[in-house]
Parts: C-alpha cells; structure tokens; sequence
C-alpha cells in the first residue's frame, strides 16, 4: 500500500502498509509488518496473519519493530492472530515491539496476553 498525504473529494486516505512473510525453518514463519495498521490496513493485515498462522506452521514470530501506527482495528489483527493461533495449536510469539505498539497493547492490558521479545534471535532461541 501507498500513501497519499491529502485526500481529494470522494477518495480515502491511504495509509503505508507492508506486510512480508519469510520461512525461517520448517514450520516458523515470520511475518514483517511494517508502517500503519489501522482501518484502512487492517485487511491486508489479517490476510497476511491468516497466511501465516496455518497448519503447517508450529511457531508463527510477528516482527513489529516498523509499524510505525497501530490502531484498534491493528490490536484486533493481533489479538486474531493470537485466537487462530491457540485454536491450531501453533506457537504465536510478537518481536520488536515498539511505543506504537507496545503503547495500544499496555493501555488496553492486551500486552500480558502474548509471548514478547526483542528481538527474532531471542524468541528463536527461547521457543
């Protein structure tokens, strides 16, 4: 997705949104999201999470360190990842969490809810 700084009559704002998925090993993935997740992202988001958190992963790690806006609509992708994840039996791990991340997940006490690390290294090593 690309951004556009002002909308012109009748069109949405675009926000910047990437989303990119690597294969670590057999059955790790990571998925990079990167610039804003909020309403006018959040689907691609989800597709993206939905991808990844599927059999025949076993750890799926989300790598948030470039989000650089996270919405509700952004905590609902999450928590969504976090729900497929628990009902495949897949290990769901977030990395890199940054203020505009961490902030959304602290004030609506969803932080305590997912395995957090620093970095892929450090979830890598401890899963």
């Amino acid at each position: 997705m690309t951004s556009h700084p002002e909308p012109r009559d009748g069109e949405m704002i675009r926000t910047t949104f990437d989303a990119v998925t690597e294969e670590l090993a057999p059955g790790v993935l990571l998925v990079r999201l990167s610039g804003e997740i909020d309403i006018a992202s959040t689907d691609f988001a989800a597709e993206a999470i939905r991808a990844a958190v599927a059999p025949p992963a076993r750890l799926v790690l989300i790598e948030l360190s470039a989000v650089t806006f996270c919405s509700s609509a952004g905590l609902g992708n999450l928590v969504e990842a976090r729900n497929l994840a628990g009902e495949q039996n897949i290990t769901l791990a977030l990395v890199g969490v940054g203020r505009p991340v961490d902030r959304p997940l602290s004030v609506t006490g969803l932080g305590g809810q997912f395995r957090i690390y620093s970095t892929v290294a450090e979830a890598l090593a401890e899963l």
